[in-house]
């Protein structure tokens, strides 16, 4: 039953978007295909599936990898076909290994992503293939040809997916029968080809970013390999199958382009070291794993493993043990910016809030406005309880991230506690509304209607928000 969901998902799970108003960017596929879906509504069709995807999957909200992902996505991004993309990008809380993309420029990649690749090329080979199947508007090719699929077919189908990578593998399958599975497996084929052309326009950007080809075909036998020797395929094998001629033509053009020299990445040593930090269950386990690793690899894999240790300190509550650690990465090297901010996070668990916010503040003056230490600095003032110091924080990170749920939960608490209950409200709308729960985000947005009374221009523009709200809730997406 589970196999057979996944290669129904298979031929959904990967398809992608553009962002509105930007047709002129992508290829010509003509009339029949714009007529079929347009921009426009691939994009508001993503955008609904990840607020239903929000409410049913652990989203993994650590502002660190979410950063280091997102760098690495519109890094590759701006080398891809795509023009000015839009994309939103989320990090599924999972060790299984696991990537896709949907309408809206919605891209997601499994943190098990991180903690199975060999090297930052491999994890880069992947997130490329994704930008590929957005740049290459595969979707609204895929159904082309089928005068039978409509919206709300399409809409159903990807709910359906949500329900699986939340984990209900049944009722996936029941809603995949539900919404005419079997035009889906017509489609076997013709997905196929579009992953074959997503490794070949994939591999182009990885190229042009000046990274290694040979990393799309190393992590495709790595996978293999993995099946082989455990028995049940990765999910990755499942929603994007890689047959012997797939690793065998991904080769031989890898073989024909480039070949920079290969090096450690620092940032991601680190990015996979917090991740597989935060899956032990406890210090023993992870101090036996990056023990290891400290004893093996290059110089920045030992002090990635350094780094490990520290977080896993850290989450096992051993606050002394975090910061010693910590302090001696910092004095190892001065240019990297996850340690001091490291300290801040062991300040803001011990309650040590205004060191906390002395260390996101050191880290801003370097790199003014960034995510991780932004969000630390906010989280270090409300729980030191200076929510009007919060506000202006959060303010500039909303106009720029205005679908990140947890900075508007943020900025709900600091909105509350500074007595804007209208804005506070609206906030908590925000929130539940990102992660599908539409009913609950409309109450709320009533109850931030009623705060402001009196106040013209806020009451304007929350009742434009409600009324957006309505219209997007109300589409069959």
């Amino acid at each position: 039953m589970i196999r057979a969901m996944h290669a129904l998902i298979l031929c959904l799970v990967v398809v992608l978007a553009a962002p509105p108003g930007r047709a002129q960017d992508l290829p010509d596929l003509g009339d029949p295909a714009a007529a079929l879906l347009s921009t426009d509504q691939e994009y508001r069709l993503g955008r609904s599936w990840l607020r239903s995807l929000r409410g049913k999957t652990p989203i993994m909200t650590d502002p660190l990898v979410q950063d280091y992902v997102e760098n690495l996505v519109y890094r590759l991004a701006s080398f891809s076909d795509l023009h000015e993309p839009n994309l939103s990008i989320v990090v599924i809380n999972s060790r299984a290994i696991n990537a896709f993309a949907v309408p809206g420029g919605v891209i997601g990649l499994n943190a098990g992503l991180f903690l199975n690749a060999g090297s930052m090329d491999e994890v880069a080979s992947v997130v490329a293939h994704e930008i590929a199947h957005v740049s290459q508007r595969h979707f609204t090719r895929r159904y082309v040809d089928s005068q039978r699929t409509n919206i709300a077919m399409l809409a159903a189908m990807l709910a359906s997916i949500a329900v699986a990578v939340a984990g209900d593998a049944q009722a996936g399958m029941a809603g995949m029968a539900a919404t005419q599975a079997g035009v889906i497996q017509s489609q076997l084929a013709y997905s196929r080809h579009h992953e074959r052309e997503a490794d070949r326009v994939g591999m182009q950007t990885l190229v042009s970013a000046g990274l290694d080809p040979n990393a799309m075909p190393r992590f495709f036998e790595r996978l293999v390999e993995q099946q082989q020797f455990a028995g049940d395929p990765p999910e990755f094998l499942l929603t994007h199958p890689v047959t012997e001629s797939r690793v065998a033509d991904s080769r031989a053009r890898a073989r024909n382009l480039p070949h920079p020299k290969q090096e450690t990445s620092l940032p991601f040593e680190l990015v996979r070291a917090r991740i597989q930090a935060s899956f032990f269950d406890d210090y023993q386990r992870a101090e036996a794993y990056f023990q290891k690793r400290l004893n093996n690899g290059d110089a920045k894999q030992r002090e990635a493993a350094h780094y490990g240790l520290a977080m896993s300190a850290l989450y096992d509550k051993k606050y002394d043990l975090a910061r010693r650690q910590l302090e001696q990465l910092r004095q190892q090297d001065r240019t990297e910016l996850w340690y001091p901010l490291g300290l801040a996070e062991v300040a803001l668990a011990e309650g040590d809030y205004p060191r906390a916010i002395e260390m996101a503040q050191w880290v801003q003056k370097i790199n003014p406005e960034g995510y991780p230490s932004s969000v630390l600095l906010a989280r270090a003032y409300l729980y030191s309880k200076q929510p009007e110091k919060a506000v202006p924080v959060l303010e500039p990170l909303l106009r720029q991230r205005p679908d990140d749920p947890m900075l508007w939960s943020m900025a709900a608490d600091a909105w509350g506690n500074s007595g804007e209950l209208a804005r506070a409200h609206r906030g908590r709308a925000e929130y539940a509304f990102l992660r599908g729960r539409d009913r609950e985000a409309k109450q709320q947005m009533q109850f931030a209607l009623k705060e402001a009374s009196g106040q013209f221009a806020l009451r304007s523009a929350l009742n434009a928000r409600l009324k957006e709200m309505e219209r997007l809730s109300e589409e069959e997406f």
